[in-house]
């Protein structure tokens, strides 16, 4: 569109528009250039003279059209030569080296502990052996797994349709009392966990130790829930864990990311391998591994489409092993069926228009494809969010969150990979036409 304003712009117009604010009369010149290249209607501001009649819907027409060809970003790694000089000789070695093409993770360094998540759960077709075992009271576990065993193991047979608890109770052995149809469990789950100076901006919910937590949360009502007064000046008004002992508390314990990656196995004082109790070699210093470099689509021997997130940290780990960073022979005999990195395009169905009905490299299509066009804007766990390609790269669906009528038009955001079916890869070149279709 900025290309068929500058093409229609004559050096007459920048003339007029200049001289439309200044303060003298205006010349003959730019009276000529009023009367030769604008019109007024009655009741209209002025305007400048059309180059010809329909070029609006021309420009329209042809506007439609382009798709927006985007960079994807895939090369993991650079192969670069480096010298290293032989003390006492003249001769360099030269040894090729792996070079990272983005950041590896994040600055910070989590450490890692385990805890108990405890929460409430309706038994449904989903309690198995192993989900009834995390269930907390005793008596509920040994009643739900002698039910499950009447039923040959079988959760869904056990504890769905006419075996519902609502339906057919559980009874309790040696009594009258019934299982609840909602029961407490617990599991033991990965913490990673930073230190951090206690300032004003510290988020109290995020404090591990509950007595310290304790502590703040007095603290900050004794100034009025006010953090900025409460949490500053801590060398002249500082927080006591113990006054008698002068323990003052500066720096807590808070909880991080939920997922992270170790950098490094622990190790003694002279540089050897510290094991565990069951001679495992204990991992320290994990560190959030930051963006994504693709997801990965399998289809089982169901039909049922399955993902497989790889990280740009073990992506250059895959690279460095000489395996391959997309793994098309998965272990699990799942069928590989494409990857979605970073501005790759996707063509998308709806009810009027499947992708795979026409030829998607034939030109006499554009219109109908470039509107079921989308590009890939960002990737997480079970979280796929498209950009229409012509909307620009600093656009995202955080920015339309609150605009819903736009998705399907501006955005797409996809919650799970069941919904990806009969999406179309296609790759463009510099010009914005479909070179190929499908996985490359």
């Amino acid at each position: 569109m900025d290309a068929i304003t500058v093409a229609f712009t004559k050096p007459a117009f920048v003339q007029y528009l200049n001289n439309l604010s200044a303060k003298s009369e205006q010349g003959i010149i730019i009276k000529n250039i009023k009367k030769k290249h604008t019109h007024r209607s009655q009741g209209e501001r002025r305007k400048f003279n059309k180059p010809f009649e329909n070029i609006r819907t021309e420009a329209k027409k042809h506007l439609e059209t382009i798709m927006v060809s985007h960079k994807t970003k895939n090369k993991v790694v650079t192969i670069n030569k480096n010298k290293i000089k032989i003390k006492g000789k003249d001769n360099f070695i030269v040894k090729p080296e792996f070079t990272p093409r983005g950041q590896l993770h994040k600055e910070t360094i989590y450490g890692k502990n385990k805890i108990y998540l405890v929460k409430e759960e309706k038994i449904n077709a989903k309690f198995n052996e192993e989900k009834i075992a995390t269930v907390t009271k005793s008596i509920f576990k040994e009643a739900l797994l002698k039910r499950l065993d009447l039923f040959d193991n079988d959760p869904k047979k056990a504890f769905s349709g006419k075996n519902t608890l609502t339906k057919n109770p559980v009874l309790i052995a040696g009594s009258d009392e019934i299982v609840p149809e909602i029961v407490k469990t617990q599991v033991l789950q990965n913490q990673f966990t930073i230190r951090k100076e206690i300032t004003p901006d510290l988020k109290l919910d995020k404090v591990v130790d509950l007595g310290v937590k304790r502590i703040l949360k007095n603290r900050l009502k004794e100034f009025n829930n006010n953090p900025k007064v409460a949490f500053a000046n801590l060398d002249d008004n500082p927080i006591w864990m113990n006054k008698e002992k002068g323990i003052k508390i500066k720096r807590v314990k808070i909880t991080g990311v939920s997922n992270a990656e170790a950098l490094h196995i622990a190790r003694d004082l002279n540089g050897a391998v510290v094991l565990d109790d069951k001679a495992n070699e204990i991992p320290v210093n994990y560190v959030s591994t930051g963006n994504n470099h693709h997801v990965a689509i399998y289809r089982d021997n169901e039909g049922n489409l399955h993902e497989e997130v790889v990280s740009f940290y073990e992506a250059v780990i895959r690279k460095n092993l000489n395996q391959p960073i997309i793994k098309i022979e998965h272990e699990k005999q799942w069928n590989f069926l494409f990857t979605m990195k970073q501005n790759e395009i996707f063509i998308f169905p709806n009810e009027d228009f499947n992708p795979l009905a026409i030829d998607l490299l034939d030109s006499s299509n554009k219109l109908l494809v470039a509107d079921n066009m989308f590009r890939v804007q960002k990737i997480s766990t079970k979280n796929y969010v498209f950009n229409h390609h012509t909307e620009t790269a600093a656009a995202n669906a955080d920015t339309f969150k609150n605009k819903k009528e736009l998705s399907g038009i501006t955005y797409r955001s996809i919650r799970s990979e069941r919904y990806l079916d009969n999406i179309v890869k296609v790759r463009l070149n510099h010009l914005g036409d479909i070179v190929h279709v499908g996985e490359y």
